[in-house]
């Protein structure tokens, strides 16, 4: 058992130990803690301090003289630490900044390697780090390159495969809702049209798969010829005009005159369905869509507008990727592949256009300030798709596969 006196003397024994280490640590980290240039300065001044107090303790030194000495002796010193400090400071400097680099994702360059000291063993090894993380990386690329190309041929195939029998199932729905296997009541031809409408869903959804495979392997064709883009467009949009009727939408159509374009028009057809088709889902009863084919310098511009739901902001960044849809569409349309805005993006690109969109309409938006109308009374704040294709003409591209998205149509 302990006693009180003796628990006393280690306390306080206790105590002055934690103090003698806590003026370590505070020492430790007021020196550690300065710059590598006012550490050897520091320690110049030491070495110069503790000479110059030799001379005056222990040899006979006139007082001028030790002044003289000492001056000369600060001199060198504060000299000696400048030129040290430099040099020490700027290879440090150095190496932080490669180290924030590589924190950024910059391993492109490796540092050069001067002299012998523990400054340049550090640098080596740092190289060493850059290779061993640069062939890390190039692993991972390459690992995650057969993954995806995995995938894709997964996905041609199997979309490839599908195709066969949903063709037989359409034939055979075809046959029976024609009558030709016998009459039909009218609950069977309910529900031989929802086969009917489900099937023609996957159709499209394996088409759409089959596409992407196709531009992800980079295997599609572009045949340019020459087409009348006019033309073109005005077929696609009277494609949808039931559907336009149906909801009391506007179509309005402005096409300028111009020359004939080499295009493809296989491909051009796969992108206007799909901007007016998307246009006319997503605008609402007594809409507006409008369609316009205009010259803009040695371009052919094409605009798709709506005054629909829009694209909200922060999504807008997505758009353009595989299987996105905007969460208020889904509200509006559950039924969609998201696949669309993905095909008509590689198709223009590859061939040599461009295509972007805004969102909110900003022509619609004006029009109503002008009228004296609520810019947000009366529709949706609206989406504007702008294509644009080099009048002379898309790039030509030799590929064994075509795109067949709403071919169907």
């Amino acid at each position: 058992m302990t006693k009180p006196d003796q628990k006393d003397n280690n306390h306080s024994t206790s105590t002055s130990r934690e103090k003698k280490i806590a003026r370590k640590q505070f020492s430790r980290r007021y020196f550690f803690g300065t710059k590598l240039s006012d550490k050897i300065l520091l320690i110049v001044i030491f070495f110069a301090t503790a000479i110059l107090a030799f001379l005056y303790f222990f040899v006979t030194v006139n007082p001028q003289e030790f002044l003289i000495f000492s001056y000369i002796s600060y001199s060198l010193s504060f000299a000696a630490a400048y030129f040290f400090g430099r040099h020490f400071s700027r290879q440090v400097t150095n190496l932080t900044l490669k180290i924030e680099e590589i924190a950024a994702g910059n391993l492109n360059k490796k540092l050069i390697v001067r002299g012998q000291d523990e400054i340049s063993q550090l640098t080596n090894a740092l190289n060493d780090l850059i290779t061993r993380l640069q062939t890390n990386i190039a692993l991972d690329v390459s690992l995650n390159r057969e993954i995806d190309q995995a995938k894709t041929d997964f996905v041609a195939l199997a979309s490839h495969q599908l195709r066969t029998p949903l063709a037989i199932v359409k034939w055979y729905v075809d046959f029976l809702l024609n009558g030709d296997a016998g009459p039909l009541t009218d609950e069977q031809k309910k529900f031989l049209s929802q086969v009917y409408f489900s099937n023609e869903r996957l159709i499209e959804l394996v088409n759409a798969l089959l596409d992407v495979s196709r531009i992800d392997l980079g295997t599609f064709s572009i045949e340019p010829e020459p087409v009348d883009l006019i033309k073109l467009a005005d077929e696609a949009a009277g494609l949808f005009a039931t559907e336009m009727e149906k909801k009391s939408i506007r179509l309005e159509k402005y096409f300028s005159p111009l020359p004939i374009i080499n295009l493809d028009s296989r491909l051009m057809k796969i992108v206007l369905q799909n901007l007016i088709s998307n246009a006319t889902k997503y605008t609402g009863e007594k809409g507006i869509i409008r369609v316009i084919v205009k010259p803009v310098e040695d371009k052919a511009m094409i605009i798709v507008a709506d005054n629909g739901c829009g694209i909200p902001k922060e999504q807008q960044p997505m758009i353009f990727t595989k299987l996105f849809r905007a969460d208020n569409v889904k509200a509006i349309e559950s039924i969609g592949t998201g696949l669309g805005l993905y095909i008509a993006k590689a198709v223009i690109e590859q061939s040599g256009g461009k295509i972007w969109f805004e969102s909110p309409n900003l022509h619609f938006f004006v029009e109503k300030q002008r009228a004296g109308k609520n810019p947000a009374a009366g529709g949706g704040s609206g989406t504007t798709f702008y294509i644009t294709i080099p009048l002379r003409g898309m790039i030509k591209k030799i590929g064994p596969k075509k795109l067949t998205s709403f071919s169907q149509k």
